[in-house]
């Protein structure tokens, strides 16, 4: 009895000393591979998109994490991706041109970006007219002698109304009056309703829960844009698209509208490798219907190789090998 109880002293603490050792040795539960994708900023559809996008991967394959990381300027997301702290980046095909032509918000930018490779196009971002009914504007040409809001100084919005206005051959004179309002605490809504200004840009995506409370709460409509400089900036391949906002959208609004849009584009660098790039590509197309019915605008264009190739921006050598082979899933 002695003897066994000696043993059972030497060889209880060797066998659990055996056991640590071997839990010590299985997989560690933490993800292997963490992805990082930038978007525009918190509270933006690109974040919210970034987020769908995130989620897919990692349902396709749970090794992998993705964390969306918002920015407030997009000059960043492609310097960071260029630079490794992020994988890839949702970035508009606006930003795409200008930071490949140094104009617009890279004017003063003098960085290459010619290791951007593009993965796919995700979803089209219209852009239109918001107006007070009672200053009779129907069409982008009514705009000219009336009291505009052109965006704060180097946002989006004001780049794309000095675009607009150089194909229209507008000076600031064209209109009665010509401000940089803010879209901070709602600035420019609220000189809207006020009367302070008749028409801004509006870019973003429909429906929209906000810009429906407007129009039904407020003096205010929704205008397309269409005509001759329109179709000059889409013909000029400078990152702008037709779009349409579809019929019934908002109350009151039963036909369709013709409008100018921006594309969302999912971006990567020449570095990330092959494999990566097949099971980002591949999550996101296995999940179309997942992501459309988060939002009906994800993946509406088809994507294909001529879309690819017909662009400034070079797409990754393993993005033209997985829709050349993906046809049949598209």
């Amino acid at each position: 009895m002695a003897s066994y109880q000696a043993i059972r002293k030497v060889c209880l603490p060797a066998l659990l000393l055996i056991l640590l050792a071997l839990v010590a040795l299985l997989p560690s539960p933490v993800q292997a591979y963490e992805m990082f994708l930038g978007t525009g900023q918190a509270g933006s559809f690109s974040h919210f998109a970034g987020k769908a996008v995130c989620r897919t991967i990692h349902r396709s394959n749970r090794d992998i994490s993705c964390r969306a990381v918002p920015s407030e300027q997009q000059t960043d997301n492609l310097t960071n991706v260029l630079g490794g702290s992020l994988d890839m980046a949702l970035v508009n095909s606006k930003v795409i041109y200008d930071a490949f032509h140094m104009t617009g918000a890279f004017r003063y930018i003098t960085l290459e970006y010619d290791q951007l490779r593009l993965l796919m196009p995700l979803y089209r971002m219209p852009i239109s007219l918001l107006v007070r009914r009672d200053a009779k504007i129907t069409s982008l040409a009514d705009l000219a002698g009336k009291r505009v809001n052109a965006g704060a100084a180097f946002s989006l919005q004001n780049i794309i109304f000095e675009e607009i206005m150089a194909a229209e051959g507008w000076q600031q004179d064209s209109f009665s009056l010509f401000q940089n309002l803010s879209a901070t605490k709602a600035q420019d809504i609220l000189a809207l309703h006020s009367g302070s200004v008749q028409a801004m840009l509006h870019i973003g995506m429909h429906p929209d829960e906000k810009l429906a409370r407007v129009l039904i709460n407020g003096p205010m409509d929704i205008v397309g844009l269409s005509g001759q400089a329109v179709s000059s900036l889409i013909d000029a391949n400078a990152g702008f698209y037709r779009e349409e906002i579809p019929s019934g959208t908002y109350a009151g609004h039963s036909p369709s509208i013709e409008t100018l849009s921006l594309e969302t584009l999912l971006v990567t660098s020449a570095d990330v490798d092959e494999e990566t790039v097949e099971l980002i590509l591949d999550a996101i197309i296995s999940a179309k219907r997942q992501l459309q019915f988060t939002h009906r605008s994800f993946l509406q264009q088809k994507t294909d190789i001529e879309t690819l190739t017909n662009s400034y921006l070079h797409p990754h050598p393993a993005a033209i090998l997985f829709f050349q082979t993906n046809q049949k899933r598209l």
